[in-house]
């Protein structure tokens, strides 16, 4: 028979704009997709979930972050010191296969619990043979869906001598484990500017018409891809701090999208990217970034763009006018980044950017079941019924109740599934003996 549950009462936030939001109704998932969402379902065979005091939304999607860090946590506290570069990265060292697939599967597990349940796991950290493997095999049983990585950019102990050796490995990679029936993707990351390598990597992930990313950290990089005519919207620029008004006229002729990691991109460098670019019609995405420095939180991270984007427009506002009072008045535009827009960014957009809109990203009958349930919490709900002001702002991840995936129940009344924190522990002081001695 097939499997069944019903969520039923809930607040929903579907991000489907011929659906809309419900104050309460009921979702029905049947073998891993959404059947149904309206008030009143019946479903009497159904394992039901009482959701009367709890939101629903899609599932939260971290578009970047690199989980072989996990095991490392904590340890680049500081990113004005530049020991991310001078400590972190030169640790890859000491990795072995066995160091990727605790670090990922720990962090999977870890960005679960924080409603996220897609991850763009970016791992810069593929040795040789095996590493990805790992990596892969973690990601799968933690049971987030995941776009993994492959990057391309060289880790110190690289075993692999040539670059066609590495687009060998990618390509044995790409046909192992793709499989976009169920939860693993695979796309690729370029080498940094300056690389002579790059043109035949993207033409390399392009075959497979995969997803590609870019670390962008300078000056000039998109002009010097655009003059090589390597621009699409296949390839995101992560960061990019730097990106003038130039080059941000290239990507959005290209529809070229963005991921901004609020953390890492806000301590001690520009931020005001985000606007220039929405502003310019980019799809901008958010993601954690560095498990080294900060937890695999997405939403945390939304929570920080919100507070940061505020603070910018209004110094932009008593930049270019005359303002009485504490904050500027309201005009369209301005503020750019609300709860509800921000959400929006973490669920349909960013699978729109990774190309996994026709699966997740929505509440929509026929995807697939990715749900997060999220309790109003012991001290009431809000006044407005802004459900995703209150997720932003009224909520903390200790009232992240219910996270599914594909149908699945990966935490329930917030506890995780098929999770041994204690193996978990042991996972992680082993890595760090060997890594970091």
């Amino acid at each position: 028979m097939a499997k069944r549950t019903l969520i039923k009462g809930a607040q929903i936030v579907t991000m489907d704009e011929k659906l809309g939001d419900f104050a309460s109704a009921d979702i029905l998932v049947e073998d891993g997709a959404i059947v149904a969402v309206g008030p009143s379902l019946a479903a009497p065979d159904a394992e039901t979930i009482d959701a009367a005091n709890m939101i629903a939304l899609p599932g939260i999607v971290d578009a970047h972050t690199c989980l072989w860090q996990t095991v490392l946590r904590g340890s680049v506290p500081d990113l004005w010191a530049g020991t991310y570069g001078s400590k972190l990265l030169p640790w890859r060292r000491g990795y072995t296969a066995e160091d990727n697939y605790n670090s990922a599967y720990v962090g999977a597990y870890e960005a679960l619990s924080y409603g996220t349940t897609t991850i763009v796991d970016y791992c810069h950290n593929i040795h040789g043979p095996g590493y990805a493997d790992a990596s892969i095999k973690a990601l799968k049983e933690s049971g987030i869906r995941h776009l993994f990585e492959h990057s391309f950019m060289t880790p110190p102990g690289d075993t692999f001598k040539t670059l066609d050796e590495r687009l060998a490995e990618g390509k044995r990679v790409y046909e192992t484990f793709h499989d976009p029936k169920n939860l693993t993707s695979i796309g690729f990351g370029v080498d940094s500017i300056g690389s002579p390598d790059i043109p035949r990597q993207l033409a390399f992930a392009r075959s497979y018409k995969a997803p590609s990313c870019i670390h962008v950290n300078e000056p000039g990089t998109v002009d010097k891809l655009n003059a090589e005519g390597l621009l699409g919207p296949d390839f995101t620029v992560v960061h990019g701090n730097l990106l003038s008004n130039v080059e941000l006229e290239m990507m959005a002729k290209a529809h070229m999208p963005i991921c901004f990691t609020p953390t890492a991109d806000v301590n001690g460098t520009p931020a005001d990217v985000v606007r220039r670019a929405m502003d310019r019609g980019i799809d901008v995405v958010f993601g954690c970034d560095i498990p080294c420095s900060i937890a695999t939180d997405t939403l945390g991270q939304l929570r920080i763009m919100f507070n940061l984007q505020g603070f910018l427009d209004g110094a932009i506002e008593r930049s270019f006018s005359t303002v009485l009072g504490r904050r500027p008045p309201l005009r369209p535009g301005m503020p750019l980044l609300k709860p509800r827009k921000l959400i929006e960014i973490a669920t349909i957009i960013a699978a729109r950017v990774l190309g996994l809109d026709d699966k997740i990203g929505s509440l929509t009958p026929g995807k697939r079941a990715d749900i997060v349930l999220i309790d109003k919490g012991p001290f009431g709900s809000s006044i407005e019924p802004d459900a995703c002001a209150h997720v932003l702002l009224q909520t903390s991840p200790r009232d992240i109740d219910t996270v599914m995936v594909d149908g699945k129940i990966r935490m329930k009344g917030g506890a995780l599934q098929d999770f041994d924190p204690a193996r978990a522990a042991s996972m992680v002081r082993e890595s760090r003996q060997r890594i970091v001695g």
